[in-house]
């Protein structure tokens, strides 16, 4: 019989530390919700009220199917991964919930909460980017901020180690070589501050996220992100308020252009005859014009 596939946490468990005497732990117990603590450096910032109110009312009829990760303190119990469950499980009305309590640094803790972001199913690209920076940066032993300046100068100057441990980092995680994610993904990283915080608080998604991005002149673009949220524009609608309104010189070219013979000639009678009322209307106003200047 064939074996089973790992998961994902399997694949990644000699990196994430889980394999490590020190980091293991019994089974689930339960640990009463007052008592845990939300860490300040959850990856995940927003969760949709809808699918909370929907997971509340699945855990009123089924429970907790899936313990939360939790680390203990002096005081009370840390929460690594499963706030959403947290969540929901108080929305429930539960008094406890059940966990894995396992002892873990600031940096595997953060390693732990950012493979548990990975597996999302509604993982946004920015989520991604910053969960899988979180992952390798653990990997190669550097700061976060660094990893993508690092990945570009391995682009440019290879170094045969440093290249074999990328490669194997993100092979395991399952999302395509570190050269498309320098190259494709972690641009979102470019993004303006604003439309980052917006991104993480779940107001506004990465098509029109980009599309904003894209727009250089900060004044408009402030304009443009309160429309986008007022209005609900449309990618192609950010695109073309982005684009500046043509010139008086720019339309006569066009209006000379359209105005062939054989073009208009082509055309029905009433919109010939509607050319034909526009442009004595056309007529009327630049002779009125000339007039006054002499």
């Amino acid at each position: 019989m064939p074996r089973a596939k790992p998961s994902r946490a399997d694949a990644f468990g000699s990196l994430l530390g889980t394999a490590k005497p020190e980091l293991a732990s019994p089974g689930p117990s339960a640990v009463a919700l007052d008592q845990i603590r939300v860490r300040a450096r959850q990856p995940r910032r927003h969760f949709d009220e809808g699918s909370l109110a929907s997971l509340a009312q699945s855990i009123r009829e089924q429970g907790v199917l899936q313990p939360v990760l939790l680390r203990q303190t002096d005081r009370d119990y840390e929460l690594i991964a499963g706030e959403r469950r947290v969540r929901a499980a108080r929305l429930a009305g539960l008094s406890e919930v059940p966990a894995v309590v396992r002892d873990a640094s600031d940096e595997e803790a953060d390693v732990l909460a950012a493979l548990e972001n990975l597996q999302r199913e509604d993982l946004n690209p920015l989520d991604e980017v910053e969960a899988t920076l979180t992952i390798v940066a653990r990997e190669l032993c550097v700061p976060v901020d660094e990893v993508v300046p690092l990945l570009h100068a391995q682009r440019r100057t290879p170094d045969p180690q440093t290249v074999t441990r990328l490669d194997g980092v993100f092979a395991r995680l399952g999302r395509g070589t570190w050269r498309s994610f320098a190259t494709n993904k972690a641009g979102v990283l470019r993004f303006p501050p604003e439309l980052l915080e917006l991104m993480r608080q779940g107001s506004l998604e990465y098509t029109r996220a980009a599309a904003l991005s894209r727009v250089k002149d900060d004044a408009l673009r402030a304009e443009l992100i309160c429309r986008t949220l007022e209005e609900n524009l449309s990618v192609r609608e950010i695109a073309s308020a982005a684009k500046p309104p043509p010139t008086e010189a720019t339309q006569l070219r066009r209006v000379r252009d359209l105005l062939d013979e054989r073009q208009v000639a082509r055309l029905g009678v009433r919109e010939r005859k509607r050319i034909h009322t526009l442009l004595d209307e056309l007529e009327t106003i630049l002779n009125g014009a000339q007039g006054q200047r002499s």
